[in-house]
């Protein structure tokens, strides 16, 4: 079952109130990156991770996304998700509409820490977008006889 408002507004306290939405809550851009140098998942899950060079808004705080080129957003504020509950992450429709996909992953039951999506502008154009605009929402599940997050990427 996906969680309301209602139940959100309990769970998830000291949002700005226009973070919360019917069925979820909104997460902000913070920082953007590139990724650069070599990425592979091989045999018994070793990740090898590229480097992330950041990249800078302009002095208004946008940020400029250049056609057909991967980014990486780190979202505000960090999330703890309950230990009952998973979350998806799903893109904002302003974005979609406007060519830019942002492709995500679950979160799993009793993870802490930043959330990292990847976003590409499948567009002709550069797309802008500022920092601390709504870009992606958070949708809370139950879940029933699971474990907690172990993995390599929360607290």
């Amino acid at each position: 079952m996906i969680l309301g408002e209602h139940v959100l507004r309990r769970l998830l306290p000291g949002l700005d109130p226009d973070q919360y939405q019917p069925a979820g809550v909104d997460l902000r851009l913070g920082r953007v990156m590139e990724p650069e140098g070599p990425a592979a998942l091989l045999h018994d899950d070793t990740k090898v991770l590229p480097r992330y060079r950041e990249v800078e808004p302009d002095g208004d705080g946008v940020y400029e996304l250049e056609p057909r080129r991967p980014y990486v957003w780190e979202l505000e504020p960090e999330v703890r998700i309950p230990g009952d509950k998973a979350a998806l992450f799903l893109p904002r429709s302003t974005l979609l509409r406007s060519a830019v996909t942002v492709h995500t992953a679950l979160g799993d039951p009793g993870f802490e820490g930043p959330i990292r999506v990847l976003a590409v502008n499948h567009g002709d154009e550069p797309y802008r977008v500022a920092r601390g605009e709504r870009v992606v929402q958070m949708v809370l599940i139950d879940v029933k006889g699971a474990g907690l997050y172990t993995g390599d990427y929360g607290r």
